[in-house]
């Protein structure tokens, strides 16, 4: 029974098989039949240069197709199981227009337009071989001509430039047209002193001076508003003096040095010193050597600032020094304001020194007045010197040139007075 059922699924299989190859073998012979195959019109992918009256141009290379002349060029067309595709981006010769470029593709560009590349633009009347006129040319763009980079004469302006042609520069410009300027911060224009004032065509443009402007500088004590903020010395009215007195008593000026203590003494109960401190140094010391230090060789300082009605005590007292030395008053002077003298200056006072003596400005150490005039300048102080008339020109440096501060010295007390007092009253401080 179990060969029966094996010969059975044999035969079975091999029934199936036989099948198989028998229908393999008819689909083979109908194919050989068919009449629907066709042969393809080309190799899909294959590229042919192309022209734009549709010729195929099979000679030339697809991919190193030659140049054509202007905006021409070839075309190109491509294979795929359909077939040939259409010539595509070819462009073929078109009107010449003056756009530069070759439109009809004979080598020339916008050769129909002999107006191209001439003179144009020109101003009658004008010279345009002087100042900045200059030609145009005519160009082609965008299918039209043009004038290109023509310059004509102008109104003449502040530019360094001959604008209307003429062969001069600027010219009439400076007063014709001066603008107004003003440097100083905004809202002081027209405040107290502050002004505006003008700038002038110069060197081509208004970037020269401010000529005649005010603009804000420090207050000072002379009734006007310097610094324009609307007020008039302000920060004079509340503040002090302090003043040192620079005595020469070398043997030579004793009578001056009595009238000067006379002078002063009815101004130390004036109000008008209420509110000055006094300090004290001199001059014409005798010198106990020459290894003394430079700041007592010939000079002392006295007394540190002390109020008026204790002044005049050491003033007495100074007459009692021993004199006869020489008098080295730029040093003293100098040294009374850089602190080798240590007087208490008050910030914010009015600094003062008055130097009173028979000699002509006079140093140990090397010093001039004009270093005297540079640390006054610089640290606001103010100096006034007696000395004889004909010494005076060895002082005004030391007082900023200003002649109206240097007094002739005098045995003559009232006289003293009045100078003395002038000066106090000149001092910017408050009432």
């Amino acid at each position: 029974m179990k060969r029966l059922v094996i010969t059975f699924f044999s035969w079975s299989v091999i029934s199936f098989v036989l099948f198989y190859l028998l229908l393999m073998v008819s689909s083979c012979s109908s194919c050989l039949d068919d009449t629907q195959l066709v042969p393809l019109e080309c190799r899909p992918g294959e590229r042919q240069l192309c022209d734009h009256d549709g010729a195929i141009l099979t000679s030339l290379d697809p991919d190193d197709p030659p140049k054509k002349s202007g905006i021409c060029k070839y075309g190109m067309r491509t294979c795929s199981f359909d077939g040939w595709s259409e010539c595509t981006g070819a462009v073929g010769p078109s009107e010449e227009i003056c756009d530069g470029l070759d439109n009809n593709c004979d080598a020339a560009v916008d050769n129909d337009f002999p107006e191209q590349h001439q003179l144009c633009g020109f101003v009658e009347g004008a010279d345009y071989g002087v100042g900045i006129c200059t030609p145009g040319v005519m160009k082609c763009d965008n299918g039209g001509l043009y004038c290109d980079g023509h310059v004509g004469p102008t109104e003449e302006t502040c530019d360094g430039l001959d604008n209307n042609c003429d062969g001069s520069v600027d010219e009439g410009v400076a007063n014709a047209t001066a603008i107004v300027c003003y440097d100083g911060p905004n809202g002081t224009m027209a405040v107290g002193e502050c002004r505006a004032g003008v700038r002038y065509c110069q060197d081509g443009g208004f970037d020269g001076p401010c000529d005649g402007q005010v603009l804000p500088a420090a207050e000072m004590c002379d009734n006007l508003d310097n610094d324009c903020d609307g007020e008039v010395d302000e920060g004079f009215d509340t503040r002090g003096v302090d003043l040192v007195f620079i005595i020469d008593i070398s043997g030579s000026f004793n009578d001056e040095i009595t009238s000067m203590i006379e002078g002063i003494t009815p101004l130390l109960d004036d109000p008008i010193t209420s509110n000055f401190r006094f300090g004290l140094a001199v001059i014409g010391r005798q010198s106990s050597g020459q290894f003394e230090p430079p700041v007592s060789r010939h000079s002392e300082m006295v007394t540190n600032f002390v109020p008026a009605d204790e002044f005049l005590e050491y003033l007495e007292a100074a007459r009692l020094l021993e004199d006869g030395g020489i008098e080295p008053s730029i040093d003293v002077v100098l040294w009374s304001m850089n602190g080798m003298y240590p007087f208490a200056w008050t910030p914010g006072s009015q600094k003062v020194i008055i130097l009173m003596t028979d000699e002509i400005a006079q140093t140990i150490i090397g010093q001039n007045v004009a270093q005297v005039n540079a640390h006054a300048t610089d640290h606001g102080f103010e100096i006034f010197v007696f000395a004889l008339p004909e010494h005076h020109a060895s002082f005004v440096q030391m007082v900023r040139g200003e002649q109206d501060r240097l007094f002739t010295p005098t045995a003559n007390s009232e006289t003293v007075f009045l100078q003395i007092k002038q000066i106090f009253e000149d001092l910017c401080v408050g009432e």
